[in-house]
């Protein structure tokens, strides 16, 4: 465990792309604590209703890696003539140039987690209701983040990734997801990393994005 405080892993644990240790395996056992971790995050209702899928067969994660680059190449072509929407963000370079780096060896990850919830964004009742939307995503998202935090924590490190998400019926039929009632939240890189000192990221200042008793 890394001796950091709450503060600091909090505001330091990062998506990590290049500095993901790709020739170091990660057992098992240490997946599984980060995830039990993970599952005491709140759900909806308390239901549980998630299902996480481990990934650790080389096989199945170059078939991952060839539906990832193939679903962000679907992305980019996407693009209209102002090309990517994030361009103008400070340090936008350093993302695409980090995003290439784990294009190029998403093959090469010890591990990949591919968290699900049950129920579909895409059909009723969350296709047509803001309240469904927010309920399916609020049962998942807090334990997708505590898991990065526990990774960050034993000096492990992830990349919150969403590309494959455009070709998600080929990951769920070559993992056996019941596609139809299932959503695929996103697929996360496991690996620990080069080093464990991480400094927090550009942000907004307060300022512009809090407002107090109106917008």
């Amino acid at each position: 465990m890394l001796d950091l405080t709450p503060d600091h892993l909090l505001t330091t644990t990062r998506t990590v792309r290049r500095r993901l240790d790709f020739e170091r395996p990660v057992p098992r056992a240490l997946i599984e604590e980060c995830l039990a971790i993970a599952f005491q995050a709140p759900n909806g209702g308390n239901l549980n209703r998630w299902r996480w899928i481990a990934v650790d067969d080389p096989a199945l994660i170059r078939e991952a890696a060839r539906i990832y680059n193939q679903g962000l190449d679907d992305f980019i072509a996407s693009f209209d003539e102002r090309g990517y929407p994030g361009a103008g963000v400070p340090g936008a370079e350093r993302i695409g140039a980090s995003t290439l780096h784990l294009r190029e060896n998403f093959h090469r990850c010890p591990a990949l987690l591919l968290p699900l919830v049950e129920g579909r964004s895409d059909r009723e009742p969350a296709a047509t209701s803001v309240f469904w939307q927010a309920s399916l995503w609020g049962s998942v998202i807090q334990a997708v983040w505590s898991f990065m935090l526990a990774l960050r924590a034993r000096g492990l490190g992830s990349a919150w990734t969403t590309g494959h998400l455009w070709r998600e019926a080929e990951l769920a039929e070559l993992l056996g997801i019941p596609h139809a009632h299932y959503t695929q939240v996103g697929l996360f890189p496991i690996a620990y990393t080069l080093g464990t000192e991480f400094r927090p990221a550009y942000r907004k200042e307060l300022a512009e994005v809090v407002g107090w008793n109106h917008f």
